[in-house]
């Protein structure tokens, strides 16, 4: 009689019962080996099943060499679904190992630990899927050139689930070609490649011919020896652009626009007359309209500049070959499954958006492989388009307004990847829709204001204008934390010029502007108060952008500090009666200025004078009354326009109180070159206050009100008593 093997049953689907029982046409999980890697080891001398485990294994012991053995754990599963279209035949092994100070006793009932695996092995057969190890099916197969017929298929099968179920992410309307677009299917290549400037619709000057395209993501790198139109090339790329100046980035990109059926093909760089400011600018408003109209966004995400190209060379699985114990041959491919990179968190799936820990992911290995996505121009053009086919060193990625779809599988589906998955772009999507649906059902009917009303009310199953007007006010909530999101990522990206802070996320805020009805002003939204407690994660890594570059964009604006991640405080349990008023056209004017703001009059009930107080250690406090609290300024250690002395005098202005029962407001120093404005140097939250020279325990937040406040007495009266107005520029 044969022995089974203990430790992994000979990878024999008959001798091991699923770990889990299902309903049907889901997913059953059978666990097969549950050990430390020396347990493998002693297992592999007898059982051939639990040798090729431990072969696919050590091929990729460069990832925890150094580690001691006994802390290196060894989970292998497989996935049985009872409906073949979703099927997922391959052996899943995750490979964890501890830090040297979690050392423990070699246990093999341990359990693994939560979370994602440090390594995550795929073992799969190819051809029809049968091996000798039932346990091993078919896997995925990644293309490793997406303009062969196995790559065009790819491609065509994630877009085309995307346009049949997805109704965000389709054009309602015909859509209107760029000012400029390459011709990718001249008859003469030869003579290059064409850049057409089509012709305004008869209708609207502003509009140009319809048509559909492809645009392309990049990095630009240092930029040097990319063709560029420039008002000295127009007139010759408008002949045609020789193919042997474009970089490989660009070739292909035109290749798989070829491939894919399409004609045109908007690129910046060649579409763009680059030495015309004025056009830059005005393009660069527009590119809600130049990628939220393309058909699809091709994304260089692992090329760091234009040379490298869209087709990276892709891992290659490693074969094994080994016996059964019937001696019947087998041919085994392993390969790491593809990370996924950016798109997915550190962290499990389950945790609300408000939960995250944002930005969403800025790992070094994340950002080592996906180049494309640390870059802020890249970030607001991945908003705006309704997909994006990121090209990774990997495989090929589709993120379109409503879902994610990769090669293996695997990104969007928590059975082989726990990990949260990136969002924001599709409640980006959903905010935008429905904050459409929602105007036009308001404002769009010419039979009045009434039916307008009956028209929201029955789109919201609801008899009540009330149950209306809040369903409203939450849309309004969502889009201003949502935005609150985006900034947050968006600062977390790199720029190379400054001048570009604002222009490059104003058309991701021109597609907010039906959700907030509010003027946007040098990036902030003029409706929400609280919009001006932003905050930099990281004060030490801040400067203040170059004066020559962002002349316009005033201190209380969160694109005047740059090298850090803004964010920012959206909730308040209690407002202090604290009003901000901005320079704007009328009182009823939505004022739309993207890149420019100018003084902003602030006016509070709880503002006053307070003493700056530094020490050796970079520590800073606000003082009065003989009662102190932390502040951290935005630039640490201040310095510029932001230098503080120690003993300066600086006014404090309450803004409001939050759900953690902190303190949160403004910290602004005097102008002594203008006198009655000034200049945002900070924000700060008091969760408690410390008395001068006392050993007394620190008082919570609240003392800070009867400390700095004595003379008001009454909190709900805010509203009627005296009030400070400020200048901020």
């Amino acid at each position: 009689m044969v022995s089974v093997c203990a430790t992994c049953k000979g990878l024999q689907k008959h001798l091991k019962a699923p770990s889990n029982t299902q309903e049907p046409d889901s997913l059953s999980v059978v666990q097969w080996v549950n050990a430390t890697l020396p347990s493998l080891r002693r297992s592999s001398g007898g059982c051939r099943a639990c040798a090729l485990l431990l072969q696919g294994i050590l091929l990729h012991h460069e990832r925890f060499s150094g580690i001691e053995e006994q802390n290196v754990r060894i989970v292998a599963e497989s996935y049985q679904h009872r409906s073949s279209k979703h099927a997922q035949d391959h052996l899943s092994v995750d490979v964890r190992w501890k830090k040297q100070s979690d050392q423990g006793c070699e246990d093999t009932t341990h359990e693994h630990e939560e979370g994602y695996p440090d390594l995550r092995l795929e073992f799969f057969t190819d051809g029809d899927g049968q091996s000798s190890y039932s346990a091993i099916g078919r896997g995925r197969l990644i293309t490793e050139n997406p303009l062969h017929e196995s790559g065009v298929h790819a491609s065509r099968s994630m877009i085309g689930e995307c346009l049949a179920n997805h109704s965000r992410c389709r054009h309602i309307k015909p859509t209107t070609l760029p000012r400029r677009v390459l011709d990718v299917m001249t008859d003469n290549t030869s003579k290059g490649i064409p850049l057409h400037e089509s012709a305004p619709n008869d209708d609207d000057d502003d509009r140009y011919e319809n048509g559909e395209y492809l645009a392309l993501s990049y990095c630009w790198g240092t930029g040097r020896g990319i063709p560029q139109t420039t008002s000295k090339t127009l007139q010759a790329h408008k002949k045609g652009i020789p193919w042997k100046s474009l970089p490989r980035t660009f070739q292909e990109a035109i290749l798989l626009t070829r491939s894919r059926g399409f004609r045109w093909l908007w690129i910046d760089a060649l579409c763009i007359v680059q030495d015309d400011a004025s056009e830059k600018f005005q393009e660069s408003l527009r590119l809600d309209e130049i990628f939220g109209n393309a058909f699809l966004t091709i994304a260089a995400t692992s090329a760091v500049d234009p040379t490298k190209g869209l087709f990276l060379p892709k891992p290659q699985s490693f074969k094994i070959q080994g016996t059964d114990s019937k001696g019947s041959l087998a041919k085994i491919y392993v390969r790491e499954q593809p990370p996924h990179y950016s798109f997915k968190a550190p962290f499990n799936e389950g945790a609300h958006m408000n939960d995250w820990e944002l930005p969403f992911n800025t790992s070094k290995e994340a950002n080592l492989h996906t180049p494309l996505l640390k870059r802020a121009w890249a970030y607001a053009e991945r908003l705006l388009s309704p997909r994006v086919l990121h090209f990774t060193g990997s495989e090929m990625i589709l993120e379109c307004r409503e879902a994610y779809q990769c090669e293996c599988g695997r990104i969007d589906n928590s059975t082989f990847d726990s990990r949260t998955t990136d969002s924001v772009k599709q409640e980006y999507a959903r905010v935008v829709t429905e904050s459409a649906s929602l105007k036009e059902a308001t404002t769009g009917s010419a039979d009045g204001y009434d039916k307008r009303i009956d028209s929201v009310a029955s789109q919201l199953a609801t008899t009540s204008l009330a149950d209306v007007a809040q369903e409203l006010a939450k849309k309004h909530e969502d889009a201003l934390q949502l935005w609150s999101y985006i900034i947050t990522e968006y600062t977390a990206r790199n720029l190379t010029y400054d001048a570009d802070r604002l222009l490059a996320i104003a058309a991701v805020a021109k597609t907010l502007l039906k959700a907030l009805n509010s003027s946007y002003i040098a990036g902030h939204w003029t409706c929400h108060t609280l919009g001006l407690l932003w905050y930099p994660n990281e004060s030490t890594h801040c400067r203040r952008p170059k004066k020559s570059a962002t002349k316009d964009v005033p201190s209380w604006s969160w694109a005047s500090v740059e090298g850090s991640p803004i964010f920012f405080d959206n909730s308040s349990a209690m407002d202090l009666a604290c009003k901000a008023s901005f320079s704007a056209k009328g009182a009823q004017d939505i004022v739309w200025s993207p890149t420019v703001g100018e003084k902003l009059e602030l006016t509070a009930s709880m503002a006053t004078e307070v003493t700056f107080h530094m020490d050796s250690t970079n520590e800073y406090a606000l003082f009065r009354n003989g009662v102190s609290v932390e502040f951290r300024p935005d630039i640490v250690p201040p310095c510029g326009e932001d230098a503080i002395e120690g003993g300066e005098k600086l006014i404090c202005v309450l803004v409001s109180m939050t759900f953690r029962s902190s303190i949160i407001g403004l910290v602004l120093k005097p102008l002594r070159t203008n006198p009655g404005h000034y200049r945002r140097v900070g924000r700060f939250e008091c969760y408690e206050c410390q008395k001068d020279n006392s050993d007394e325990e620190p008082e919570d937040a609240e003392s800070l009100f009867e400390h700095w406040f004595p003379e008001i007495d009454d909190m709900t009266q805010l509203d009627d008593g005296p009030q400070r107005t400020f200048i901020i520029v």
